[in-house]
């Protein structure tokens, strides 16, 4: 067998066992994001403007300052949802994991986009306001927040959770 067959099936045994580790991240560092979602009657939900987002708290397990706007759903039950999170200047989030394909949007600000378990500046992109990154289940990234600070919209089917590659970098243990 030649050597490069070696190495992929190593790559991909390696892969396997991180994705199973991650998916088996105990269910302490998921949390539902809070629900607050205007429809009418028939289900529809129209938001008119940007004055109309609102907004509150994040979970603790996100950086302290960031806010959290639903849009539609519910983050905690299965179905699709959409959501805002509005990140302070300079705001960081380390590498995590979802449960599910998230799809980012920049909807203003500009963050700095990292694909990784680690933080590397190989793996290092800028996005500004209509910058997208599709993220499929259990990829690490991280995100930091510009200057000026940024909002994200976030789609994806929940219920959604979060998990930190490393435990000590969760907001929840560290009092940040």
């Amino acid at each position: 067998m030649p050597p490069g067959m070696i190495s992929r099936k190593k790559s991909t045994r390696q892969a396997l066992l991180l994705g199973a580790a991650l998916a088996l991240t105990p269910l302490a560092y998921a949390a539902p994001v809070p629900t607050e979602t205007p429809q009418d009657q028939s289900g529809v939900t129209i938001i008119q403007g940007s004055d109309a987002v609102k907004w509150q708290g994040a979970p603790p397990m996100f950086p302290h300052g960031t806010k959290i706007a639903v849009l539609t759903g519910d983050t905690g039950k299965p179905g699709p949802f959409t959501l805002r999170v509005m990140m302070p200047a300079g705001s960081f989030i380390p590498p995590h994991t979802h449960n599910l394909d998230e799809m980012l949007t920049v909807i203003s600000g500009n963050i700095q986009h990292y694909v990784g378990q680690n933080i590397s500046t190989t793996q290092q992109r800028p996005l500004g306001p209509g910058g997208f990154v599709h993220l499929p289940v259990n990829v690490p990234h991280a995100i930091k927040a510009g200057s000026q600070g940024a909002v994200l919209q976030v789609s994806g089917t929940g219920p959604f959770s979060m998990a930190y590659v490393n435990p000590q970098d969760d907001p929840r243990n560290t009092g940040r």
